[in-house]
């Protein structure tokens, strides 16, 4: 039933006992207080949560007014913008968005590809839902507090991650004189969720079988297994393969060579071309034109978001303790020592750089015994897949 103003002069400032809110209809309701005070509202939805927008007090401000109002407010949500700018109207501010947008666009965009899709995926899952139409430099740090704590609820390692790589993003902001400063900064890292572990998982060769066999099995497309299979064979950072391109790749002498802006270190990486890794290879050359790891597009590599969804469905079809991708480097170095290789080519094979002076002026890859040590791997590994195989 629509409000008229017969009704609200009737209680307004007297003594009131009826329903404390009266729908005028979508949304707009007159909310009464037992002495008859009426504030003219806005219920809705925005950005996922049930809100109220305040309009004004009744008789200062008219049905009439109230309604006109509404309908601005109706408008600016069809937008995904803040209902509130219609009471107070277009201010001239810095909001989050508008600093990621700065930072992604003057920063970010000069990094690794691989650091570039991470935190697009942070900006894209968490900093442009958030604090639509506010000014960054007044949002609380109770209310930078509570949404991290949103997070957290979840995922305490993702809160503090994005805690950290959102600090960043607002003190280069602040470098910039794009703004002046923010409340985040009265927050401690250590407060925020949970940092990440540094791990100590290492899947035994009948795991890492299992692991296999679900991924051969899944519904996933051709470069999606593929991926995960080369990763498991080769204990490479996920990104080193997922950018590799077919020119990444010497298959006359069987070397891999991981380019210096595809590695986390910035150093050229380069591992042999195994015989287990070599047929797998050949057909993914065989289907993709440059990308041989490609997504939703075949001229995009598949994202990490989109390669860590997969490995989180697959790890729910597996009655195994909990582990990750990055586990298969710390695998297969644990394995690959327990079967005779040295430590230096272990570190070879993970792309890590020597320490001390070593690190200087030896630059020998040791391809020969990375060689000798992957194929014992898989060896042991494509041994253990058949039994398992035989045992179902």
């Amino acid at each position: 039933m629509s409000l008229i103003n017969r009704t609200l002069n009737a209680i307004s400032n007297k003594e009131y006992s009826g329903a404390s809110e009266l729908n005028d209809g979508g949304g707009l309701i007159a909310k009464i207080s037992p002495k008859g005070r009426i504030t003219f509202q806005y219920r809705c939805r925005f950005n996922g949560e049930n809100k109220r927008y305040k309009i004004g007090r009744y008789p200062c401000v008219s049905l009439k007014q109230a309604r006109q109002i509404h309908q601005r407010m109706m408008e600016l949500k069809d937008a995904g913008r803040n209902p509130q700018i219609a009471v107070t109207g277009e201010t001239d501010f810095i909001t989050l968005a508008n600093c990621i947008d700065f930072w992604r666009e003057e920063k970010v965009k000069y990094q690794k590809p691989g650091t570039q899709d991470i935190y697009a995926s942070f900006s894209k899952n968490y900093y442009y839902p958030a604090f639509h139409d506010m000014n960054v430099e007044t949002i609380s740090a109770r209310e930078w507090m509570s949404w991290f704590d949103g997070i957290a609820k979840t995922s305490p390692k993702t809160a503090q991650a994005a805690f950290s790589k959102l600090r960043a993003c607002l003190n280069f902001c602040k470098s910039k004189f794009l703004i002046d400063g923010t409340n985040i900064e009265k927050i401690r890292q250590r407060d925020v969720g949970t940092s990440a572990d540094e791990g100590t998982r290492v899947l035994s060769v009948n795991e890492l079988a299992e692991i296999w066999i679900a991924i051969e099995r899944s519904r996933a497309g051709t470069s999606t297994k593929n991926l995960h299979l080369l990763t498991i064979l080769w204990g490479n950072r996920l990104s080193e393969l997922r950018l590799a391109q077919k020119i990444h790749f010497d298959m006359k002498n069987d070397i891999w060579i991981v380019p210096a802006e595809n590695t986390k270190m910035g150093n050229v990486i380069r591992r042999p071309i195994t015989k287990q890794i070599k047929p797998l290879l050949l057909r993914l050359m065989n289907i993709y034109d440059d990308y041989l790891f490609p997504g939703a597009s075949l001229h995009r590599p598949i994202t990490i978001s989109a390669a860590n969804r997969y490995i989180r469905r697959l790890r729910d079809t597996l009655a195994l303790p909990h582990w990750r991708t990055h586990d298969f480097r710390r695998s297969i170095s644990t394995i690959c020592s327990e079967q005779g290789a040295m430590p230096h080519v272990t570190e070879r094979m993970l792309g890590h750089e020597l320490v001390g002076v070593m690190r200087v002026y030896n630059k020998h890859d040791w391809i020969v015994e990375q060689q000798i040590a992957y194929e014992t791997f898989g060896d042991a590994l494509f041994l253990q897949i058949e039994k398992t195989l035989e045992g179902k």
